[in-house]
């Protein structure tokens, strides 16, 4: 599967990616997104060096098929049409779309 997660530079991001290598995951690739302050940051995955992209409205998320995202709600509700209108699954972590009944909640 072709992941990404938003807000990697925080303590979900962090265990999210923790999690994703202790349960190996399939992950076939992985995109790590946070703010400008993140951006160029690297990360270590499977013995792979992962530079932090800058979240931003484009069409970096093309080629996902799975969004963790931990941002906070503001950046959910803003980013959620870039994340998911080339068919990626936006699995969000915040409050922003909890009352929300066209959404699912996943327990």
């Amino acid at each position: 599967m072709r992941i990404a997660i938003v807000g990697i530079s925080g303590a979900v991001g962090q265990e999210l990616l923790k999690i994703l290598d202790k349960r190996n995951f399939p992950v076939e690739s992985l995109k790590l997104f946070g703010s400008a302050r993140s951006a160029g940051n690297k990360y270590n995955f499977k013995g792979e060096e992962i530079e932090v992209v800058e979240l931003q409205h484009n069409d970096d998320f093309k080629n996902i098929d799975i969004a963790f995202v931990s941002a906070g709600s503001n950046i959910s509700i803003e980013f959620a049409n870039t994340i998911t209108k080339h068919g990626a699954v936006m699995i969000d972590n915040s409050s922003a779309f909890r009352m929300d009944d066209n959404v699912p909640l996943v327990v």
